[in-house]
């Protein structure tokens, strides 16, 4: 059985107006629209719009099972982006696949963020799926053969450099706990920042997911075969290594000005293959570039092993390098 799914990310779309207040200027989303306004960000971004018509026209005519977006909706993480992101990408369009959606680093710019649920709110019929708690996070959807897990690993930061991470103990107790129920079939996790960055480096001090150690630990306890994510706006995938013990991919951004792509994975039993599908600014549409494929590692989940199997077949199976092709 096969499916097929759209990974996308970083759109980084804002609203006007913004719905500024006067606390705001004295939190972090003062240097983020300085970033935005001043410091060139906002040019990066000046064909968003854009792109995301041409992205959401790929959500209804290429016969994607599902559609995974791994965060940064927005620019500055202000109620009236969230709202404008879900609707320029359809998000409970019953005319498009149904979706799986965590927040970025932005979509959580400061605490109140968390509180009362931005994000939350208007992505929520991308939402939907087991829970073991009434915790926002994890929550695991089927498709198909397949399970994805939605992993928040976004956090508020005071600091106005700092774009840290965390996935934190209470939730990884949970991802455990949530993974004990699921049953067999290729286990996806869905997050936002990576693990570890191209040639399995760890990412710098105020970049990186603090906890990524304990967090790829748990995952690979839990059996996953895949990490899909997004945070660095350039697209990468990393096979299995000695500090990686399954391959994981980055989308990069989907809107960023000649950076600007999505996946369009096909899952068929255990084999991945991807098509990366590019933004063409002459044509307003996406066409194709990169291709890759492997097998997703084949492991059993904590609990008792199937009859006949050895304790070593709970280990990842080793995996190539992807294959990559075009330009």
């Amino acid at each position: 059985m096969a499916i097929r799914l759209a990974h996308f990310s970083d759109i980084h779309l804002t609203a006007r107006p913004l719905g500024w207040r006067v606390r705001d200027t004295f939190n972090k989303r003062t240097t983020g629209l300085v970033n935005v306004r001043l410091l060139g960000r906002g040019a990066r971004f000046f064909h968003a719009n854009d792109v995301t018509v041409a992205l959401r026209t790929e959500f209804a005519s290429r016969g994607f099972d599902h559609l995974v977006f791994s965060g940064d909706a927005t620019a500055l993480g202000f109620p009236s982006e969230m709202t404008e992101a879900a609707t320029r990408l359809g998000v409970g369009c019953t005319a498009l696949p149904p979706g799986i959606a965590v927040p970025g680093n932005h979509d959580l710019y400061i605490r109140r963020s968390v509180r009362d649920r931005f994000f939350e709110t208007p992505f929520a019929p991308w939402q939907q799926g087991q829970r073991v708690t009434t915790d926002p996070y994890p929550f695991a959807q089927k498709v198909g053969h397949v399970w994805l897990i939605a992993l928040n690993s976004a956090k508020p930061n005071v600091l106005f450099w700092d774009a840290t991470g965390r996935v934190g103990v209470p939730q990884l107790e949970r991802f455990r706990a949530l993974c004990a129920m699921l049953d067999a079939g290729p286990r996806i996790v869905v997050s936002h920042y990576p693990l570890l960055k191209e040639g399995h480096q760890i990412e710098p001090r105020w970049h990186r997911l603090h906890d990524w150690r304990a967090a790829r630990d748990a995952a690979a306890e839990c059996g996953v075969s895949l990490w899909l994510h997004g945070h660095r706006h350039h697209w990468y995938a990393l096979p299995i290594a000695p500090n990686l013990p399954f391959p994981t991919i980055c989308t990069g951004s989907s809107t960023q000005t000649r950076r600007w792509g999505y996946h369009d994975y096909t899952i068929d039993g255990w084999h991945l293959k991807g098509q990366r599908r590019v933004y063409d600014l002459a044509t307003k549409a996406f066409v194709d570039t990169d291709t890759f494929e492997f097998e997703l590692p084949k492991t059993y989940p904590p609990g008792p092993l199937p009859k006949g199997k050895g304790e070593e077949q709970r280990q990842p199976l080793p995996n190539p390098s992807p294959k990559r092709r075009g330009a």
